[in-house]
């Protein structure tokens, strides 16, 4: 390669040390030049496609970059979203939808009841959240609340708990993108989080904002936002969803 009529190195500058372990050098000359996030990423992803099997493929990536800049965002508070007073849970609006004669293996959402009973979920959209939107919409909002008292002063419980719910009904969004009423499976491949506030009321609502930002191979990815109701972004998660529709039998 050449930029401005001098040779540019490689970027894939790796020494192998062992069969585990790979050192990356920086592909830049200048006397002031500093290591690239997204060099150390991709000599990463280098290093480990070359510690495995031939034919096994990366479907995601983690890092810290533990120094160098930083960056900010301001994200607004849905305050065009019902409160939660007025709304009615999932638990309450499945079992309504079953006593109208509704199929339960049809209705969307996680059964929270089974799986996390310290949870009161309700939905912004009760029809969006059971039925889906044909793909259409690909966003939902939740109001979120631990039922079980948690001392104010207990931060490590009041940290835990919210890392707790973080994991709800993100697999349910992601299905949003697909006009299908039953699926063989939906589960969660991963998930990261990020806490951006340390003090907040773990035991009031909390106000879930999620989102299908893709979806391909079977795979969507979701990302979520967690605000208090005073409008405070307490936490933002990213997760990737396996999700399987039922095929249609063959006569």
């Amino acid at each position: 390669m050449e930029e401005e009529g001098k040779m540019v190195r490689e970027w894939r500058r790796l020494k192998k040390i062992d069969d585990l372990t790979y050192i990356g050098e920086c592909d830049s000359e200048h006397p002031a030049a500093r290591v690239f996030g997204g060099h150390v990423l991709a000599q990463a992803m280098s290093a480990a496609y070359y510690t495995a099997p031939e034919g096994f493929y990366v479907h995601a990536v983690h890092c810290y970059f533990i120094r160098g800049d930083t960056f900010s965002l301001t994200p607004e508070f849905p305050a065009h979203v019902p409160g939660p007073d007025g709304l009615i849970s999932n638990i309450s609006g499945r079992h309504q939808k079953v006593a109208e004669g509704f199929d339960a293996r049809e209705l969307r959402g996680q059964v929270t009841e089974r799986m996390a009973p310290s949870l009161e979920i309700r939905p912004a959209d009760l029809n969006m959240f059971l039925h889906g939107t044909g793909g259409v919409n690909q966003k939902q909002y939740l109001w979120i609340r631990y039922k079980i008292p948690v001392d104010k002063s207990d931060y490590m419980l009041r940290h835990a708990t919210i890392v707790y719910l973080s994991d709800l009904e993100l697999v349910t969004t992601g299905a949003l993108c697909f006009n299908d009423k039953m699926f063989k499976l939906q589960t969660s491949m991963d998930h990261s989080a990020w806490i951006h506030q340390y003090e907040f009321d773990i035991n009031d609502w909390i106000l879930y904002e999620q989102e299908c930002v893709a979806n391909s191979n079977h795979r969507s990815l979701i990302h979520g936002r967690l605000w208090s109701r005073d409008g405070k972004l307490i936490m933002s998660t990213s997760q990737e969803a396996l999700i399987y529709k039922v095929q249609p039998s063959k006569i």
